[in-house]
């Protein structure tokens, strides 16, 4: 064997191991605390993508809501109103869709109604329902997962 090569081979053979160990972790899961930042994030931005107006807070959030076994979850939610085009219920909560999916990555949780959507993110521990309930009107509202409190 040449002398170079066992110099180069112990060090190769530990730089392959480790890139080997990397891809195997599990994602790190939020507080609730963490996910309710980004369940905030994830509306608001999609209020903005949607080219929402009058956005009015009407669940803050920001609060532990007890679940089961010592876990807690936060909510928010807003309602605004968008008179781009038609103003139409099903054409506004398509809209909220396609914001939303500029934002993350969230998937279709229940087959709902044209103007009622449930989706979810496990990557981002977050539940979110986009709704129309009357003309030129938006209504998002969320939760996290049931998490530790932090």
């Amino acid at each position: 064997m040449n002398p170079a090569w066992r110099v180069l081979s112990a060090p190769l053979i530990g730089l392959f191991v480790l890139a080997g160990c990397g891809g195997n972790e599990e994602p790190k899961v939020p507080t609730a605390a963490e996910a309710g930042v980004t369940l905030k994030e994830h509306i608001t931005r999609t209020f903005e993508g949607a080219q929402a107006k009058d956005i009015k807070v009407t669940d803050p959030g920001g609060k532990d809501v007890p679940c089961d076994a010592g876990k807690v979850k936060r909510t928010y939610a807003a309602t605004a109103k968008n008179d781009i085009g038609s103003g139409d219920p099903d054409s506004l909560v398509v809209a909220m869709i396609g914001a939303l999916d500029l934002v993350a990555e969230y998937e279709l949780n229940a087959a709902g109604q044209p103007t009622v959507q449930d989706v979810v993110s496990k990557e981002f521990r977050t539940h979110i329902v986009l709704s129309s309930p009357a003309r030129n009107a938006m209504v998002i509202r969320g939760e996290t997962d049931c998490l530790l409190p932090g």
